[in-house]
């Protein structure tokens, strides 16, 4: 039951920020079907490789949504879409709404190191860009492996799926490009560091995870995390 509960040269600081998600929200002004259509086959991406399609999925700085309500059209689960801004989850449940599936998307306003739900009690996670702005990137893996059921799946990154095609995928990234390369040369370099496996890597071993594969999606990456089912003696 579902219930709530009160190559890269990285220096030891990287995983506090010093830049914002402001590059990826600036191409939505050119670039939102893009990205819609991205979230839309990287629901269908995520199905066809897990297959999770009933319980809880958890969408981790979900934004407005997008992703999450996608695989609220597409399956069964209940799904959760945590995020820390008001605004971001206002449209989120506008979007719900508008795409008829408000009944089972639940609206959190939380942090990822900070989430309100009890121990093993997702089948499926995702998170589409919010991992590079965690404050503490370890205490927010950390929490994304508490509240992971034993034998379900976190899918947690930045990028764009191998479902796109590719002249949308090539407009998508050289927008993204554009708008981070303004960030400045220090900023622009730490924007692509967090995109590394060096920076998974580090993260991911800082939080005592295991049972991780990283799969490139260029120009970014994502962290398939599993957690190992349980298995009791029943004396047989």
């Amino acid at each position: 039951m579902f219930r709530f509960v009160g190559g890269i040269s990285m220096n030891k600081e990287m995983g506090s920020s010093k830049i914002s998600d402001a590059p990826y929200w600036k191409t939505l002004r050119h670039h939102e079907r893009g990205h819609m259509l991205a979230c839309k086959l990287l629901a269908r991406q995520i199905l066809d490789d897990y297959n999770v399609t009933e319980g809880n999925c958890i969408d981790v700085g979900s934004g407005v949504g997008w992703l999450g309500l996608e695989l609220a059209v597409l399956t069964d689960m209940a799904v959760h879409l945590v995020d820390v801004v008001p605004e971001r989850l206002r449209r989120a449940a506008e979007n719900a709404t508008e795409m008829n599936v408000r009944a089972k998307v639940h609206i959190e306003r939380a942090d990822a190191e900070r989430m309100p739900f009890q121990d093993n009690c997702a089948d499926l996670i995702v998170c589409r860009g919010s991992v590079f702005f965690w404050k503490k990137p370890a205490e927010g893996f950390k929490e994304v492996y508490r509240i992971l059921k034993p034998g379900g799946v976190a899918f947690i990154g930045g990028a764009i799926g191998r479902y796109m095609p590719k002249r949308e995928r090539e407009a998508l990234i050289a927008s993204i490009k554009e708008e981070v390369g303004r960030l400045g040369p220090e900023r622009e370099r730490e924007w692509w560091a967090k995109r590394s496996p060096q920076w998974f890597n580090k993260w991911l071993r800082a939080a005592d995870i295991k049972c991780f594969k990283l799969i490139p999606d260029p120009p970014g990456m994502w962290a398939e995390v599993r957690k190992p089912k349980l298995f009791h003696d029943k004396g047989n």
